[in-house]
């Protein structure tokens, strides 16, 4: 039996395809987890999922295709208003029920109370989908703020919370906010990572992420073990 789970943001651009990158490099073809980005905007040029294969060299088996793509960079509601096309929470959660028993990284699109349509938050999918989360939060100033929000309305709802990870550049600041996030988020911190200092080549990528993502494994631990959900 597998278990996909849900990546949720802080915020739009915060990380999440960052780390979606890190964990599909270290634990893809050891684990079997494919990566999916259900709802993908901004789809002018490389979306996400081209990101994360060309950053990962992993071989097209390893992705799903978005159930729904719009060029419009903006919240879903309104890039399909623009387009022009409907989008239907009820045959998304049908199309992520389908893989909640898999080994499927689902990356959300922004934060969690994005509008999918006109009146169904991002949240209110996650809850309905039944998948737990990692939150990801940034290492810099404001991500507390951020971050213990993010894990308020989703624990406030009973979403299954498996912890928080933060991404960005070096900061000096980033030891204590986790610290201070996980004393007072109620959820643990599984871990932080920075970005890389320069552009990095698939082979490099792989290697960076082996030395600096998940080191004590308590992501992949804790998505192998999800009686240990919060």
């Amino acid at each position: 039996m597998g278990q996909a789970f849900y990546v949720a943001g802080t915020g739009t651009d915060v990380g999440k395809t960052f780390f979606s990158c890190l964990f599909m490099a270290k634990y893809a073809e050891s684990y079997g987890f494919r990566y999916w980005k259900p709802i993908q905007t901004g789809a002018v040029g490389t979306g996400d999922t081209e990101l994360v294969q060309k950053t990962t060299d992993l071989p097209e088996s390893y992705f799903l295709k978005p159930v729904y793509e719009f060029q419009t960079p903006a919240s879903p509601h309104y890039a399909s208003k623009q387009e022009g096309r409907i989008l239907d929470p009820k045959f998304l959660l049908n199309e992520l029920s389908k893989e909640r028993k898999s080994n499927t990284l689902v990356e959300g699109a922004g934060g969690v109370f994005v509008p999918w349509t006109d009146d169904y938050l991002t949240i209110r999918g996650i809850g309905e989908s039944n998948f737990p989360v990692v939150v990801i939060g940034s290492t810099e100033l404001g991500t507390i703020n951020h971050t213990l929000l993010t894990l308020d309305a989703l624990t406030s709802r009973f979403v299954a919370v498996l912890g928080f990870y933060l991404v960005g550049p070096e900061s000096s600041l980033q030891v204590d906010n986790a610290e201070t996030i996980q004393r007072l988020g109620g959820a643990p911190c599984l871990g932080i990572t920075n970005f890389p200092k320069q552009k990095l080549s698939p082979s490099e990528f792989i290697s960076f992420t082996n030395n600096h993502f998940d080191t004590d494994r308590n992501v992949i631990d804790t998505l192998l073990n999800p009686e240990d959900e919060v």
